[in-house]
């Protein structure tokens, strides 16, 4: 089992807030609105079954229960993420909105401000003086007002609710199945017996939620897996692909070369030299992915190049 490793400062309650950086984040959905400021490189994001890249600067707002999957785009991307919970801002946990882009609905001058509000609040949330509380609390209700009053929201019906859970339980069931059973050959024919409905019917269901068939999923899963136990460096690629599933090594060598532009052992040298380093951590639900939450000294050093104007992210 992996070791997880936790962020070095205190939550405080009703909010988050934490740099990442991903090569890959599993599909996953939360409880709580997510805003991703990208800083570095950009990032694939599958999102209700579409697919966009975010670049370096952009903004990204998920709603709550919204499933949405992260992907590097050419070399792992480094973003701040405030996750807020609907109880903290006094808000319905059925109030959606209809757009992750912010900025299409904010004029330049307004998401300045909100990467700038963003920053000063990392500051003052990761260095934990005496008033960080209330600054980080009233910064983040100030900043999601900004853009929620600009954004297109509406409130789910019971119904609208109702089929949402349905969807993303049976997506969270199809999720752990195959982290279960992916070193197997898997079949989605009985993860769709077990559901009581057809392979036809999943086959959808799975492009629908994800924006990709069930072959393409288990694919990058089985890759992920493999880069995981690659980071590792105990195993050799003749254990590593048997124990991914994948069916011969031809094909985990074409799945890589897909995948990264990277043979196993091309890949495997990176890892060496200190690129694309994989750990898990506290807030990773699924294995197989790529990402590391930055500890309070990693914060701070990112912290301090954001104010460096060359860069202008600020």
């Amino acid at each position: 089992m992996s070791e997880i490793e936790v962020v070095q400062y205190n939550e405080i309650e009703g909010m988050t807030a934490f740099f990442n950086n991903v090569a890959y984040r599993s599909a996953h959905l939360h409880s709580e609105w997510e805003l991703v400021w990208i800083i570095e490189n950009s990032m694939g994001i599958i999102c209700n079954g579409i697919s966009f890249v975010a670049n370096e600067g952009d903004l990204v707002l998920f709603s709550p229960s919204l499933v949405h999957e992260f992907k590097k785009v050419d070399e792992s991307c480094t973003f701040m993420c405030l996750q807020v919970s609907p109880r903290f801002l006094g808000l319905s946990n059925l109030l959606v909105s209809e757009s992750v882009h912010p900025a299409k609905y904010l004029s330049s001058d307004e998401v300045s401000k909100v990467r700038t509000g963003l920053y000063k609040m990392m500051k003052r949330y990761v260095s934990q003086d005496d008033l960080y509380q209330p600054f980080c609390k009233g910064q983040c209700a100030l900043l999601m007002y900004l853009i929620l009053s600009k954004m297109p929201l509406f409130t789910l019906s019971d119904e609208e609710n109702f089929s949402r859970n349905r969807k993303n339980e049976r997506l969270v069931r199809l999720i752990n199945f195959v982290d279960a059973n992916y070193m197997h050959k898997v079949k989605l024919y009985d993860f769709a017996q077990t559901e009581g409905v057809t392979l036809c019917y999943m086959s959808h269901f799975i492009q629908a939620c994800l924006g990709q068939s069930f072959q393409d999923y288990l694919t990058t899963v089985r890759f992920n897996h493999a880069c995981s136990m690659i980071a590792r460096g105990n195993m050799k690629m003749s254990e590593i692909y048997k124990a991914c599933g994948f069916s011969d090594y031809k094909y985990f060598v074409k799945t890589f070369y897909q995948k990264c532009g990277k043979t196993p052992e091309e890949y495997s040298k990176s890892i060496i030299s200190g690129m694309n380093k994989i750990t898990s951590n506290s807030l990773s639900g699924y294995m197989g992915t790529e990402e590391k939450i930055f500890d309070r000294q990693q914060s701070m050093e990112l912290l301090s190049k954001l104010s460096d104007s060359r860069r202008k992210v600020c």
